[in-house]
């Protein structure tokens, strides 16, 4: 076992909160921490809706575990007060994933939820650790076949200032309005600590496109990223070439590096980079043809490739490793793998 297993930042047994917990990163990090013998409640709109996450977790790990609570409105004054009460580290995944594009309508919102979680953090004695699910897209959505280079000062002010422009709302600014969303909550995260000193150190996640297994496939279907997975394997292209060429990370270790970042003694005031490797539709498909010789996929669609020079990468690399991951991250081809091997 590492040290930082055996010496971790907050205890064994101690309860982690986790917002939005019935998400594809939330629930694969409550999976982990439950794994490693900590206690999560996770929050939820609607937990009756969602009473599979706890029926699974249950026949998972036991009893008394897990527990789904109710915050039916991230943006209502005191949203968390209740759930945060006597944990020992929140983990903020719950965000606005609607695509709507008009800026105004949704990065307010999800600025006040991130204020709102780390106020009621703020008011525990018990919490030591505070982690926000930011995105690749607070650094950068790359440009096909164009060199950059990122590191932790990288912040994707380009995108923000595109979000932002006049009206029409063009349904195409969509997703560089969920950029500016996690950008600029992410900055007000930082800004808020600097300015507050809470008694918990902050770190941030920014994790690039997720693959990789469900945990339940009944409950859960294929949540989020990965359902763009699954319709290119039935040979619907059209979602993922709506998307630039970039990098991927299986959602495993997206949920181990939330972990590091909420137990890792070593990992304080950090952004943890959440990038495995470059990927395409044209590689996807590449790696289907080879998982499934008998299958017919569509023709290719998508050869750019992000050239974005990670430097940020290594450190996250690296506490995998500290976390007991040797092999490092999960290959672009076995996230696929285990992504189809439920609807082969």
């Amino acid at each position: 076992m590492s040290s930082v297993l055996e010496n971790p930042a907050i205890p064994k047994g101690s309860v982690v909160l986790i917002n939005g917990a019935n998400g594809f990163i939330g629930s694969n990090i409550a999976d982990q921490l439950l794994r490693l013998g900590y206690n999560v409640r996770g929050t939820s709109r609607n937990p009756q809706k969602n009473a599979w996450i706890t029926d699974l977790f249950e026949r998972k790990y036991g009893p008394g575990r897990f527990e789904l609570v109710s915050v039916p409105d991230m943006e209502a004054e005191g949203a968390y007060d209740d759930a945060t009460t006597g944990v020992s580290a929140v983990i903020h995944t719950a965000t606005n994933y609607t695509m709507n594009p008009n800026p105004h309508e949704v990065v307010p919102g999800s600025i006040a939820g991130t204020i709102n979680a780390l106020q009621a953090a703020a008011r525990q004695p018990s919490v030591k650790r505070f982690v926000l699910t930011s995105s690749s897209a607070s650094a950068l959505i790359p440009k096909p076949d164009t060199p950059s280079r990122v590191t932790t000062e990288t912040w994707n002010d380009e995108t923000v200032a595109y979000a932002y422009r006049d009206p029409p709302y063009e349904a195409e600014r969509g997703y560089p309005v969920y950029a500016a969303a996690k950008t600029l909550s992410e900055k007000e995260a930082w800004k808020w600590v600097a300015e507050n000193k809470p008694g918990f150190v902050l770190n941030t996640v920014l994790p690039n496109i997720n693959f990789g297994a469900t945990l339940d496939y009944a409950g859960q279907g294929h949540p989020s990223t990965s359902g763009l997975v699954v319709e290119l394997f039935k040979g619907n292209w059209e979602p993922l070439a709506g998307l630039p060429a970039q990098y991927f990370i299986d959602v495993r270790d997206t949920a181990l590096l939330h972990v590091a970042a909420a137990i890792h003694p070593g990992v304080e005031a950090e952004r943890v980079f959440a990038f495995a490797e470059p990927v395409n539709g044209d590689v996807m498909l590449e790696i289907m043809r080879k998982l499934y010789p008998g299958r017919t996929f569509p023709a290719n669609f998508q050869a750019g490739k992000d050239l974005s020079e990670i430097v940020p990468r290594e450190r996250a690399l690296q506490l995998l490793k500290d976390m007991g991951k040797e092999e490092g991250f999960t290959s672009l081809e076995e996230s696929i793998r285990r992504n189809t091997e439920d609807v082969v």
